[in-house]
């Protein structure tokens, strides 16, 4: 699919928010450093109790591409997620979050991106900022390596394979070449107005969460996808963050999760998954997004077969994790006992949690290095604010085009060579008849 004719097409940045005014101001001055001139950056309001509407109007008199919009009440999460789509122009649409963030020229890099593809639909690894507080005291940036390297390759994605891989993977989330238009892709709002041409009411979004359906449902529509090597985003993660509330212990992180479980009551989970309320572990919600999508009329994308065994035993993993209040863990595993005993699974899946135990993982602190991820102290980086850490991101990765993590180690060897070849013993020095000075 061709991008529109346009040669500066719209770029809309719907920033969907409840109650994240002091997080918000950060996003915006990165959207507000943007040199793109065809840039519309609309903050939807569900409502919000706090200075959020202050923050924006501000924001929005000293660059009149930024925008407040609300429709005035607490209308939730997905409702304002479509509210906010229905205010993209046509060209191309992005969401951030609250506390996510825009990278130095995201906008012109995702527009040259796309006119070298030529497809409708790009996608790119995403940086994650934890802020202060969230799950390490002083912050912390994490960016994802390809190979040994932070600069990964531009290339095009097979969607099918991507499809695919989801079935077979299903962790939505962890999937770097997901092109979910929230805060991991960019999207042709024509593409966009296909899927609404195939779903009841005109409507985008067909399950709880607007983030991993997107990717998925995008997808389908499209036999190849733009993958970018530059990152263009940067996925902020605050101590507001909903994903936190669902694993956290605390009275009230367990209050805004119920508040959100019960504003999503409306909307189950495919038949599939027994029908069952809305859950935060990610192999169900991805195997809900795929099997929603499949169920669209005409809907092109193809997905292979589900293990229905594997999104149980998958399900259960995620909770083992330490982090995964065991407060919190009653709710999920009784939604996946339904789902089990739909599929006539339920005795082996008491057997299976029986044996299951908790892990104690603990948050990590400081820098650190994993196959895929290099984590960054943020404090040592200077980064207070998504702003901040955009700005080291940007760096890092310019930085970063030539010199690999194979380079640096390959530096560090030369440097032991060279301090090992260097300093053993040599030629002993004069003998002392030979010490004169030469008139």
């Amino acid at each position: 699919m061709s991008q529109p004719s346009d040669s500066s097409p719209r770029f809309t940045v719907i920033i969907p928010t409840k109650d994240r005014a002091d997080y918000l101001a950060q996003t915006l001055r990165t959207c507000a450093m943007q040199e793109y001139d065809n840039l519309h950056v609309v903050v939807a309001d569900d409502g919000s109790t706090d200075h959020t509407r202050d923050v924006v109007e501000d924001a929005a008199r000293r660059d009149p591409r930024i925008r407040y919009a609300s429709q005035g009440r607490n209308v939730g999460m997905l409702e304002n997620f479509e509210f906010a789509l229905r205010q993209a122009e046509p060209g191309y649409v992005l969401a951030l979050g609250g506390d996510d963030g825009l990278l130095p020229r995201a906008i012109e890099g995702m527009h040259e991106r796309l006119r070298a593809s030529g497809q409708g639909l790009l996608a790119w690894s995403v940086p994650i900022f934890f802020y202060a507080g969230s799950r390490a005291p002083t912050g912390l940036l994490v960016l994802q390596l390809e190979g040994t390297r932070l600069a990964h390759q531009d290339r095009e994605i097979d969607a099918t394979e991507f499809l695919a891989r989801q079935a077979r993977e299903l962790h939505y989330a962890a999937d770097n070449e997901s092109p979910m238009i929230y805060v991991k892709g960019v999207a042709s709002t024509t593409l966009i107005d296909r899927v609404r041409a195939r779903t009841p009411g005109g409507r985008f979004w067909s399950c709880s969460t607007p983030d991993g359906y997107s990717g998925i449902v995008l997808a389908g529509e499209v036999e190849r996808y733009a993958f970018s090597g530059t990152p263009f985003t940067l996925h902020g993660v605050s101590p507001s963050s909903q994903g936190l509330n669902y694993q956290t212990a605390g009275e009230k992180a367990k209050q805004q999760s119920e508040a959100f479980f019960r504003s999503a009551a409306g909307r189950p989970m495919h038949p599939w998954l027994a029908s069952q309320p809305y859950s935060p572990l990610l192999a169900l919600m991805t195997a809900d997004f795929l099997k929603t999508a499949q169920d669209l009329p005409g809907w092109p994308g193809r997905v292979p077969p589900i293990d229905i065994w594997k999104v149980l035993t998958q399900s259960v993993a995620e909770m083992q994790d330490g982090q995964f209040a065991v407060e919190r863990m009653g709710r999920e595993l009784g939604i996946l006992l339904a789902i089990a005993e739909h599929h006539g699974l339920g005795a082996r899946f008491r057997a299976h949690v029986a044996k299951q135990r908790k892990n104690r993982r603990k948050p990590l602190e400081g820098n650190a290095l994993s196959p895929r991820r290099l984590y960054l102290d943020a404090a040592l980086l200077g980064a207070r604010t998504v702003y901040d850490a955009a700005h080291a991101t940007h760096t890092l990765h310019a930085m970063s085009a030539g010199i690999g993590l194979g380079t640096l180690g390959g530096a560090l060897m030369n440097s032991l060579r060279y301090r090992t070849l260097s300093f053993r013993p040599g030629d002993a020095f004069p003998p002392v008849a030979e010490w004169r000075v030469e008139n």
